[in-house]
């Protein structure tokens, strides 16, 4: 049985009805947060809103969502603000992989979708957090999820490893406004990659990560950058 340091606390996690995303949404609402979870896979939200809203019914807003798009963004915060008043966490947690193409290979619509999914859509969801979270004066947090691509570099996957430099870009600026920001790096989790044969990370333990990054017993972690690859970039 979980604890619940977050009760009453409002979430908000992008790519949130699958994979790591569902597992970080999944520990927060047994945590006690209201969570409201953004996706655009039709299938993966009726089988969030069948196994989990259903659980948690007054907890729960789920919002089919297209996060690259302005006015979509937009709506989701009305809609959070509307449903449960202010927000206190968001996590960016939402990307698309590249093909692995190295530099020479890959393709321009590749690398401006995984950009407008993996850097510009975090940068313009945090800035409609901090704002929300301004306006209803919360210390929140925000955390990036990212990719140790970003850390360490590599040959394959150019575009990807791009979009996961996103080194708190704006961690100055948020930190200045009495908010936490950081960003984490993961490594290899086996629902993403279920045959490789490489140091796995189990999305339970990066979903309890990332909850303790949002609550205030990690209030002294700030603007940082942070690993959960089982000693990956330690090697």
């Amino acid at each position: 049985m979980d604890s619940v340091p977050h009760t009453q606390k409002v979430a908000l996690v992008t790519g949130a009805c699958g994979g790591l995303g569902r597992a970080i949404a999944e520990k927060l609402l047994r945590q006690g947060a209201n969570v409201v979870v953004c996706d655009i896979n039709e299938k993966l939200i009726a089988d969030f809103k069948e196994k989990v809203s259903s659980a948690y019914p007054e907890c729960t807003l789920v919002v089919k969502a297209d996060i690259t798009d302005d006015a979509a963004l937009d709506d989701l915060f009305a809609e959070t603000e509307k449903t449960f008043g202010h927000v206190d966490f968001v996590i960016n947690n939402c990307g698309i992989m590249d093909r692995f193409d190295p530099v020479g290979a890959m393709e321009r619509d590749m690398w401006d979708r995984v950009i407008a999914i993996n850097l510009t859509a975090p940068a313009m969801v945090t800035k409609r957090a901090v704002n929300l979270m301004l306006k209803h004066d919360i210390k929140g947090s925000i955390v990036n999820i990212s990719s140790i691509a970003g850390l360490r570099g590599f040959a394959s996957g150019a575009a990807y490893t791009a979009s996961g430099m996103q080194t708190n870009i704006a961690s100055k600026y948020i930190t200045e406004q009495g908010l936490n920001f950081n960003m984490e790096g993961y490594g290899v989790h086996a629902q993403a990659f279920p045959n490789e044969h490489l140091i796995m990370v189990e999305i339970e333990k990066i979903a309890d990560f990332v909850s303790y990054l949002c609550s205030d017993a990690a209030s002294v972690i700030n603007g940082a950058t942070l690993t959960a690859d089982g000693g990956w970039t330690a090697n």
